[in-house]
Parts: C-alpha cells; sequence; structure tokens
C-alpha cells in the first residue's frame, strides 16, 4: 500500500496561529503595563466631582468586552500610551491583518518603549510572543519566586 503524505506534512513548517486580541483586551493591557488604574487613568480629565463617575465610565467601557468604540475622544494627554490605529485595526480589521502585539503588555514593535535594562524593547528570543520588557519581568518574578522557596525551606 502507497503512503500518502498528510496535509500537515505538505504545508511544511508553519509558524504557530497567533493568539488575536481584541481591541478591548489591547487598551486593558495597555493600561496595567503603566501600573495605573482605571480611577487614576480618569483623574485628569474631570474638574468636577459629578463628572467623575462618567469619565470613569468612559474609561472602564473601553475596556468593555464586545464594545468597540469608532471614535476614542482622548487622543491627546493620555495618562497611558495606547495606539488609535492599533485600536481600529483590532477593531475593523480580520484577524490576519492585525498588528503583531505583546501578549503580556500589548506593545507593538512601531512603538517606543523600553526594557527594565533601559534599551529600546524588541521581541524576545525565548517566547516569540512576549517583548523584552514582559521577558525581564517575567525572569525576575520568576527569580522572586525561587527565593521565597528557599527562603521557607
Amino acid at each position: 500500500m502507497r503512503s500518502v503524505p498528510s496535509l500537515l506534512s505538505m504545508l511544511g513548517d508553519q509558524e504557530p496561529p497567533r493568539r488575536v486580541m481584541t481591541p478591548w483586551q489591547y487598551v486593558r493591557l495597555r493600561r496595567r503595563a503603566a501600573g495605573l488604574s482605571i480611577a487614576q487613568v480618569a483623574a485628569p480629565f474631570w474638574v468636577r466631582p459629578e463628572h467623575q463617575h462618567d469619565v470613569e465610565q468612559y474609561f472602564r467601557n473601553l475596556e468593555a468586552e464586545n464594545l468597540r468604540h469608532q471614535r476614542i475622544y482622548i487622543t491627546e494627554g493620555k495618562p497611558y500610551f495606547f495606539s488609535i490605529d492599533v485600536y481600529h485595526q483590532l477593531a475593523n480589521l480580520p484577524a490576519h491583518q492585525h498588528p503583531r502585539l505583546c501578549t503580556g503588555c500589548g506593545w507593538d514593535e512601531h512603538s517606543v518603549q523600553y526594557d527594565h535594562n533601559g534599551n529600546d524593547a524588541n521581541w524576545s528570543a525565548d517566547d516569540p510572543q512576549l517583548c523584552t520588557r514582559c521577558e525581564q519581568a517575567r525572569a525576575w518574578e520568576d527569580s522572586r519566586a525561587a527565593k521565597a522557596t528557599r527562603h521557607a525551606a
């Protein structure tokens, strides 16, 4: 009997599919990477106390699942960086046209970000889903956990 090659073997070595990121996940990752809460993000945008709830709700809605904004009103002076262009690409384009984003912090290679050593962030050599900043943070957390385990023993 003649062996027939499988479809997978005919495709050759393919890069594994990237995880699809939604626009609300992207905004949430960028806010968390900045180390800010919703209240901290909203604080510069309300002056009168009666506006606080509305402004905080606006920022909560940016991170609300299945809610895509066609217009984002706060573009200048955002308290943390996220790209409006990347947001709209994630919201409006098919997954194969999405930009490559770090699954740890939402960084894209066209944005300026520094790793923990002060160098420009780049893609991790060990985990292509992460940037070097997230890779370094993960290594720091792992070493901290190992020290805690050694001290507990």
